[in-house]
């Protein structure tokens, strides 16, 4: 079956909207594969490189994770075929010819995990992807945990604030398969859910004493995870942290205030770093991190058997009708703050 030259996608216009747009199939490098998308899956940063942060030009494609089939592969393949069932994430939204809201994508082939049979390609796209190899490089790249079956190192107690994100739904799940005591945030109607995948315990974060409570349940707490890294979501989380420790953040955090805990390190992680290229935000050029990208190309084997055996399952999903025209539905329900708990997923071909 031959490939057609020329797809649909949604692309970026000159007023920074989105539309769908017919475009050029994107011709691929020796080191990557071409997948036809069966589902993308939505995330905040997908709608905030067009509004929030000015890195999208018009014609720019949209979209990060994506689920699909390959159907082409470059000279310097290897370990990929014609056919295999394949998903991931790419830095959508900053190139003409890259980005999951396309009935066609280019991907580095070992950025690319296998999906297995029994996995939906709805749950692949929402698994992906950026949230979940977020979560991954937090706590194996950056903070040292072993991976899942590897060591039988004493346990130690983490905590995820904003365990009902995508990404703090899928650093529990990371944590717990390794091991670890997991102590979440979240709001009261997602106790239950961050309970069935491996949080012990589940705090609100509304609570005028959540920072007392969660120190006297767990005076051991080491390492955190802000997974929302805004309006003072880490001061609290760091004020967590029991012992000298190091708390994680997603989005740039300034020290601008009295009383943050002096025992505690902030770091920043951006998961685009393993993608092997160097990006703008803000007029800030963010470098290569090829020890990042190369560590996330190895992890990804071990991503796709832990959805093999069943210990990462898909955050719950809300299908969005419309396939690639019902982006712009999902983003406006983002933007007002209506997504949670739930990964958007778009359904791109049969």
């Amino acid at each position: 079956m031959s490939t057609p030259t020329h797809m649909q996608a949604v692309t970026v216009t000159e007023d920074r909207e989105i539309a769908v747009k017919t475009v050029a199939i994107p011709s691929i490098a020796d080191n990557e594969i071409l997948v036809q998308i069966k589902a993308a899956a939505q995330n905040p940063t997908d709608w905030k490189h067009i509004t929030a942060w000015g890195v999208s030009r018009p014609g720019n494609i949209v979209g990060c994770d994506y689920a699909g089939v390959v159907v082409k592969a470059g000279t310097e393949v290897k370990n990929v075929k014609i056919g295999d069932r394949v998903a991931g994430f790419v830095h959508g939204a900053r190139k003409n010819d890259l980005g999951s809201y396309a009935e066609y994508l280019r991907a580095e082939y070992d950025l690319a995990w296998s999906v297995p049979e029994g996995t939906s390609f709805e749950e692949a796209a929402a698994i992906g992807g950026i949230a979940s190899e977020t979560a991954a490089m937090a706590f194996y790249y950056l903070l040292g945990f072993a991976w899942p079956g590897t060591s039988s190192t004493p346990s130690r107690t983490v905590l995820i604030w904003s365990g009902s994100t995508s990404v703090g739904q899928y650093a529990i799940q990371f944590a717990r398969a390794s091991g670890a005591t997991v102590v979440a945030t979240g709001s009261p109607h997602n106790h239950e859910l961050l309970k069935t995948l491996g949080a012990a315990t589940v705090f609100d974060y509304k609570s005028p004493t959540v920072v007392q409570d969660i120190k006297r349940a767990y005076p051991d707490i080491d390492a955190a995870l802000d997974c929302v890294s805004e309006h003072g979501s880490t001061k609290q989380a760091a004020a967590c942290l029991s012992r000298p420790g190091k708390v994680l953040v997603l989005l740039p955090v300034t020290k601008d205030s009295e009383g943050w805990n002096p025992d505690a390190e902030i770091a920043m992680f951006t998961v685009y770093t393993t993608r092997g290229e160097a990006w703008d935000i803000d007029g800030i050029t963010r470098p290569a991190v090829p020890e990042a990208r190369a560590y996330a190309a190895k992890w990804l084997v071990q991503q796709a058997a832990l959805v093999k055996s069943g210990q990462l399952k898909a955050n719950p999903i809300k299908v969005i009708p419309g396939g690639l025209h019902g982006v712009k539905d999902g983003f406006e329900l983002m933007k007002a703050g209506k997504v949670s708990a739930q990964k958007l997923v778009y359904q791109i071909a049969a």
